[in-house]
Protein backbone atom coordinates (compact mmCIF):
# COMPACT_ATOMS: atom_id res chain seq x y z
CA UNK A 1 0.00 0.00 0.00
CA UNK A 2 1.36 3.60 -0.85
CA UNK A 3 1.60 6.79 0.91
CA UNK A 4 -1.61 7.62 -0.68
CA UNK A 5 -3.59 4.94 -0.21
CA UNK A 6 -2.98 4.87 3.87
CA UNK A 7 -3.49 8.33 4.66
CA UNK A 8 -7.18 7.48 2.30
CA UNK A 9 -7.79 4.79 4.27
CA UNK A 10 -7.50 6.66 7.65
CA UNK A 11 -9.55 9.18 5.74
CA UNK A 12 -12.44 6.93 5.07
CA UNK A 13 -12.22 5.26 8.54
CA UNK A 14 -13.31 8.87 10.14
CA UNK A 15 -16.48 8.74 8.00
CA UNK A 16 -19.74 8.75 9.99
CA UNK A 17 -20.66 5.67 10.45
CA UNK A 18 -24.55 6.05 10.65
CA UNK A 19 -23.94 7.56 6.95
CA UNK A 20 -22.46 4.07 6.14
CA UNK A 21 -24.64 1.92 8.02
CA UNK A 22 -25.23 -0.53 6.08
CA UNK A 23 -21.21 -1.02 5.14
CA UNK A 24 -17.75 -2.26 6.39
CA UNK A 25 -16.03 1.18 5.98
CA UNK A 26 -12.56 -0.40 6.71
CA UNK A 27 -13.33 -2.46 3.57
CA UNK A 28 -13.85 0.56 1.24
CA UNK A 29 -11.29 1.30 -1.42
CA UNK A 30 -11.52 5.04 -1.88
CA UNK A 31 -10.98 3.95 -5.37
CA UNK A 32 -12.83 1.32 -6.42
CA UNK A 33 -15.57 2.64 -4.07
CA UNK A 34 -15.45 6.23 -5.22
CA UNK A 35 -18.74 6.68 -7.27
CA UNK A 36 -20.61 5.56 -4.22
CA UNK A 37 -18.46 6.99 -1.31
CA UNK A 38 -19.37 10.43 -2.73
CA UNK A 39 -23.15 9.44 -3.26
CA UNK A 40 -23.42 8.82 0.13
CA UNK A 41 -21.92 11.82 1.39
CA UNK A 42 -23.81 13.89 -0.66
CA UNK A 43 -27.58 12.40 0.12
CA UNK A 44 -26.65 11.93 3.49
CA UNK A 45 -23.44 13.28 4.97
CA UNK A 46 -22.77 15.69 8.09
CA UNK A 47 -20.06 17.95 7.56
CA UNK A 48 -17.10 16.40 8.27
CA UNK A 49 -17.95 13.55 5.71
CA UNK A 50 -17.93 16.30 2.76
CA UNK A 51 -14.68 17.43 4.13
CA UNK A 52 -13.04 14.51 3.77
CA UNK A 53 -15.18 13.64 0.52
CA UNK A 54 -13.55 16.96 -0.74
CA UNK A 55 -9.66 15.47 0.80
CA UNK A 56 -9.73 12.44 -1.37
CA UNK A 57 -11.74 13.54 -4.61
CA UNK A 58 -11.49 15.69 -7.15
CA UNK A 59 -13.73 18.48 -8.41
CA UNK A 60 -14.18 16.80 -11.19
CA UNK A 61 -15.32 13.61 -9.64
CA UNK A 62 -17.58 15.18 -7.31
CA UNK A 63 -19.14 17.10 -10.03
CA UNK A 64 -19.53 14.58 -12.38
CA UNK A 65 -21.29 12.18 -9.25
CA UNK A 66 -23.50 14.64 -8.04
CA UNK A 67 -24.97 15.58 -12.02
CA UNK A 68 -25.64 12.13 -12.58
CA UNK A 69 -27.43 11.48 -9.38
CA UNK A 70 -30.77 10.24 -9.92
CA UNK A 71 -32.64 11.16 -6.57
CA UNK A 72 -31.90 14.08 -5.16
CA UNK A 73 -33.71 16.19 -2.05
CA UNK A 74 -34.21 19.47 -3.81
CA UNK A 75 -32.48 21.48 -1.01
CA UNK A 76 -29.34 18.98 -1.88
CA UNK A 77 -29.50 20.12 -5.47
CA UNK A 78 -29.59 23.44 -4.53
CA UNK A 79 -26.69 23.35 -2.15
CA UNK A 80 -24.74 21.24 -4.85
CA UNK A 81 -25.68 23.63 -7.20
CA UNK A 82 -24.46 26.41 -5.33
CA UNK A 83 -20.75 24.44 -4.53
CA UNK A 84 -20.23 23.47 -7.57
CA UNK A 85 -21.20 26.83 -9.03
CA UNK A 86 -23.41 24.81 -11.39
CA UNK A 87 -27.18 25.36 -12.67
CA UNK A 88 -29.67 23.53 -11.12
CA UNK A 89 -31.17 22.13 -14.46
CA UNK A 90 -27.96 20.24 -15.02
CA UNK A 91 -28.45 17.91 -12.72
CA UNK A 92 -30.02 14.49 -13.99
CA UNK A 93 -32.16 14.46 -11.35
CA UNK A 94 -33.56 18.19 -12.41
CA UNK A 95 -36.23 17.43 -14.24
CA UNK A 96 -37.46 14.11 -12.34
CA UNK A 97 -40.60 14.57 -9.96
CA UNK A 98 -39.46 12.45 -6.65
CA UNK A 99 -41.28 9.29 -5.66
CA UNK A 100 -42.62 11.51 -3.15
CA UNK A 101 -44.59 13.73 -5.35
CA UNK A 102 -45.55 11.84 -7.91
Amino acid sequence: MNNKSIQAQNLLLQLTKEVFWNCDISKFDYLRDKEFIIKRIIDAGLENDEIIMWKLYSYDDIKNVALNMENLHEDVVTYMSFVLKVRENKFKCYKKKPWYRK
